[in-house]
């Protein structure tokens, strides 16, 4: 059995001898190591007495900072600027245009979702995105004196960014020559279908990391990823994936996405395929307040689609041996097994949230950067636009980031009591409407219960199959010395 102290955000194993060890010292019998070990040896092993006394005085040091008679303060500007300068800049995202060749049927900008923008036929202008790159380095070198050793990181977005091709390379151009003592991570998103042999070729000289959306095989692609005339793209994209599959290039990725329709166990067996690219992340279509998606699927089809990903699972972890030993990620391991963002492998910090941001998983708008095609400034690509934080004629607004923040705050009314928060992995994006947020009490019913089920699930897996935590626990964060094994 195990406990979940949100105090701390740790699990404490209480077995039989966890629970010998706390009734010895709490009944005042014995406090020192060797007396409790001395008392217990007798009906319990010795070394077992030993791991819990420790675990045990691992928990009272870190529950004895008392993180809960803390008061929060009010903050300002200053605070938001310094926490951006500090943390924050990881990476300059450039919508250089609106416009696609793709009309895929759960595209984020489609009419199924009320609040984003429906596609377009904008581009961005050189002289925005010179704008937005200069302010970008400008304020990477002032919080250099906080983090030297960041580097920066400009990613091109859309719509499909290759539609603008011409301005990812001056782009570039303009970065090496201007910005040429340090070293750049370049990132492009892109449907794969204008990914031809001369563009392929120039994103691998440069080093790009190149994430293509390519859902699975041709069946599976086609029924959601198509062309402006409805025709599929699987063939095209494919075409010109392989191609980069063949030079021997390892910075390509692809990030799936699926719904209640899709075919978990045919996709597995696609992207284990050595000519298909290791999964990036693999991603539901997103069911946020204002989507209509899932109203064109019934109640069988929601239920056959967690039948099938029981199914999927179970398959997972009955076929370890292989799992573990393949050279790259699959579908399956990210949505179930060996990705750091699984249950198993996503641990937390004993520290809690800084205290501008208490609640849930939520980052601390300016972290990333996020530009327009209209050189407005926002804290993600995957907001709508009805929170901006800046434009690159007068920089980041700080004060909207204030405001943002606390509007944000002032709607998370259910955090303080929830028995999960330090779980929670939800964002703006889960509260959004139009520009402001619902309360969590409206969005998170029922958010403790999945949880608590997600934490038995969980270690009834790692019990199970002790030998998948054993080969991957060094992977990750090092989970046996977070949980002091």
């Amino acid at each position: 059995m195990y406990a979940w102290d949100d105090e701390v955000g740790l699990f404490i194993p209480f077995s039989l001898d966890m629970r010998a060890v706390l009734n010895e010292i709490s009944s005042q019998k014995s406090l020192a190591r060797e007396k409790v070990i001395g008392q217990l040896k007798e009906n319990f092993d010795e070394e077992e007495v030993a791991f819990c006394y420790d675990w045990f005085q691992k928990w009272e040091k870190i529950r004895h900072q008392n993180y809960q008679s803390q008061n929060p303060r009010m903050f300002h500007v200053s605070d938001i600027r310094n926490y951006v300068l500090r943390f924050g800049l990881l990476r300059l995202t450039l919508c250089i245009t609106e416009d696609c060749n793709f009309r895929c049927k759960y595209c984020a900008y489609s009419d199924f979702y009320e609040y984003t923008r429906n596609p377009s036929n904008k581009y961005m202008d050189f002289t925005i995105a010179k704008k937005a790159i200069d302010y970008y380095f400008s304020l990477l070198k002032e919080g250099k004196r906080y983090n030297p050793l960041r580097k920066p990181a400009i990613g091109f977005y859309g719509g499909e960014p290759l539609l603008n091709f011409k301005l990812i390379k001056r782009i570039v151009n303009y970065i090496e020559n201007k910005y040429n003592d340090c070293k750049i991570i370049y990132t492009v998103t892109t449907n794969g279908s204008l990914l031809d042999e001369e563009k392929a070729n120039w994103l691998m000289g440069r080093g790009f990391i190149i994430d293509v959306s390519l859902d699975g095989p041709e069946e599976e692609h086609d029924r959601l990823r198509v062309y402006t005339n409805g025709n599929g793209t699987f063939r095209d994209v494919m075409k010109n994936v392989g191609s980069i599959m063949e030079a021997g290039y390892n910075d390509i990725g692809c990030l799936p996405v699926f719904d209640w329709k899709s075919d978990l166990f045919k996709r597995e067996e696609f992207f284990n395929r050595h000519d298909v690219p290791r999964v990036q992340g693999a991603f539901p279509v997103d069911d946020v307040e204002g989507c209509s998606y899932y109203q064109q699927f019934t109640n069988e089809d929601r239920l056959a689609f967690i039948e099938q990903f029981e199914r999927a699972r179970d398959y997972y972890f009955t076929n370890l041996d292989r799992q573990i030993r393949r050279k790259k990620l699959s579908l399956f391991d990210d949505i179930i097994g060996q990705a750091p963002k699984n249950a198993l492998f996503r641990s937390i910090s004993i520290y809690r949230h800084h205290s501008i941001m208490p609640f849930t998983g939520a980052c601390i708008p300016g972290r990333k950067i996020y530009v327009n095609v209209n050189g407005n400034y926002y804290m993600c690509e995957k907001l709508n636009e009805g929170f901006p934080i800046g434009n690159v004629n007068e920089g980041l607004s700080f004060e909207k980031i204030l405001k943002l923040i606390y509007e944000y705050n002032n709607s998370m009314d259910r955090c303080p009591e929830c028995e999960v928060a330090r779980r929670c992995i939800c964002c703006y994006k889960s509260f959004e409407i139009g520009n402001g947020f619902l309360c969590s009490s409206e969005v998170c019913k029922g958010i403790e219960s999945d949880m608590k089920k997600s934490f038995i699930d969980t270690f009834e897996i790692a019990e199970k199959y002790p030998e998948f935590v054993e080969e991957n626990a060094f992977k990750h964060k090092n989970i046996k010395k977070y949980y002091g094994r």
